[in-house]
């Protein structure tokens, strides 16, 4: 058998040491433990229900959301468009969406559509604040802020405000989502030639008829592009 030292039998043992030593802190600082438990605690209990409200106010204003966008479907249907006061009643419904649910995906994305309605309704001041507000506040989803730029883009073109017009429609070629770049080139193309910049737009119509060489306009897009080479 191993031979004890009698030196090491005079030694504490470490763990019955650490146990005291832990029992000691512990017994010495019990309020302070308490009172940071119940820190923490408050703490996680706070984040579990503010996702739950998160959850339950997200799902409030989608409901709402998809309500209004059925009503705005209908007013801007292909068949029958709306009249000025049945735009201005569902932009109503959009601003009480983005009152009531401003910092939820939905109440985000009804600024989109309150572009949107501005756009038609041919107040392009409106729609800039509108188009602006939604890319400051929404996140990096490409589809959505293509649509914004988009919008930005014809609201400054229908100004007469064709750099900046060209600034937007370039924001959505450089964003690369394919099937808006040929509606961004065609874009561009109408504004460098309202410019009397023949060459860009040329180079832009081009582009537009190579992104998009089926596209109802490629007829008429084609006609320029003779026009001007003239």
């Amino acid at each position: 058998m191993k031979k004890i030292i009698k030196k090491k039998l005079k030694e504490p043992d470490e763990f019955i040491s650490l146990t005291e030593r832990s029992y000691l802190f512990v017994t010495q600082h019990a309020r302070s433990i308490a009172v940071g438990a119940g820190i923490v605690l408050v703490l996680l209990l706070s984040i579990f229900f503010f996702q739950k409200w998160g959850q339950r106010n997200e799902g409030n204003a989608h409901k709402m959301l998809t309500s209004v966008i059925e009503t705005y479907q209908m007013v801007s249907s292909p068949y029958r468009e709306g009249s000025p006061q049945e735009y201005k009643n569902v932009l109503e419904r959009f601003n009480e969406i983005i009152t009531k649910f401003p910092r939820t995906p939905s109440g985000k994305l009804a600024i989109l559509y309150k572009g949107n309605i501005y756009l038609r309704l041919g107040e392009f001041d409106e729609a800039i604040k509108a188009y602006e507000s939604y890319l400051e506040k929404a996140g990096k989803e490409k589809l959505y802020r293509a649509f914004a730029m988009e919008g930005l883009g014809y609201s400054h073109e229908g100004k007469r405000d064709y750099g900046r017009a060209i600034d937007s429609y370039q924001k959505l070629i450089d964003l690369g989502e394919g099937f808006q770049l040929a509606n961004a080139h065609l874009g561009m193309g109408r504004c460098y030639e309202k410019m009397g910049k023949t060459r860009e737009a040329l180079e832009h119509y081009r582009s537009f008829i190579s992104a998009s060489p089926k596209s109802q306009m490629a007829n008429i897009v084609l006609r320029k592009i003779s026009n001007l080479e003239k």
